[in-house]
């Protein structure tokens, strides 16, 4: 079975990284959500992707020089639009969530993949994730393009499993070489538009052992060749298309 994993939530759809964007893509049909973390001036984890908070919030500022407490003044929905350049979740109170606060809403049965966007905010993830359901469920993935920070992961926690982002697809080789050396579950390399046959990448991953996950997949044809080229799971904005290509996920048994 080829997985689903809601890109920062339904991000095509709800502003991403926030927990209504989580909770749609859960709706939708995902089998794990994908979020980022970035550490906060007073060592909290905030659920966000960039450095600074003006791309998706109404604020500005770098967010490891902000207090999470000032971080939740900020509009979360404020720079979302929609298809019609409307902002339909502008002063709606959404707000930047903490990593713990996801981890206390997250559905059982259902996934997550931290990306780690700063080396600094490895330690407080693994403290975070270490007594959380989704550890104990062996349902949790840390990623980062920092190999670094994944180094650090494996230090604090050897079991915990971790995935080597990189960017294109072509460099898998060289990623499932390092990942294997250094103990990584899996490597999530960048789709683009390159459109190569997955098949020999998939078959070399199983080969090393690895997991072979890709990102950002949001055209349902490239689907459904990703997943009959036996990839273990792909990233996307939209898990209401993917759930449509790929069909109704496996009832539990």
């Amino acid at each position: 079975m080829t997985l689903i994993v809601g890109h920062r939530g339904a991000s095509a759809y709800r502003p991403e990284n926030t927990l209504p964007s989580f909770e749609l893509a859960v709706e939708q049909g995902a089998d794990a959500v994908e979020l980022d973390v970035h550490l906060t001036t007073d060592g909290q984890l905030a659920v966000i992707h960039d450095p600074t908070l003006e791309r998706t919030t109404s604020a500005t500022g770098s967010v490891a020089a902000i207090t999470m407490r000032e971080i939740k003044k900020a509009d979360a929905g404020a720079t979302f639009a929609a298809p019609d350049g409307s902002h339909p979740y502008r002063g709606k109170r959404l707000k930047v969530p903490t990593l713990p606060e996801v981890l206390a809403w997250l559905p059982a049965g259902i996934g997550l993949v931290v990306e780690i966007k700063a080396r600094e905010a490895v330690d407080a993830t693994v403290e975070a994730l270490r007594d959380s359901a989704v550890r104990a469920a062996d349902a949790v993935t840390v990623i980062s393009f920092d190999e670094a920070s994944l180094d650090r992961v494996r230090e604090l926690d050897p079991e915990l499993p971790t995935g080597y982002l990189l960017v294109p697809f072509d460099k898998v080789e060289r990623g499932l070489t390092y990942a294997t050396e250094h103990g990584h579950l899996g490597v999530y390399p960048w789709e683009g538009d390159l459109g190569l046959d997955p098949t020999p990448f998939a078959a070399q991953a199983q080969a090393y052992g690895r997991r072979l996950a890709c990102y950002v997949v949001n055209d349902p044809d490239r689907m459904l060749q990703l997943a009959a080229g036996g990839l273990w799971g792909f990233v996307t904005d939209v898990p209401d298309v993917a759930r449509a290509a790929l069909g109704p996920r496996p009832q539990a048994t």
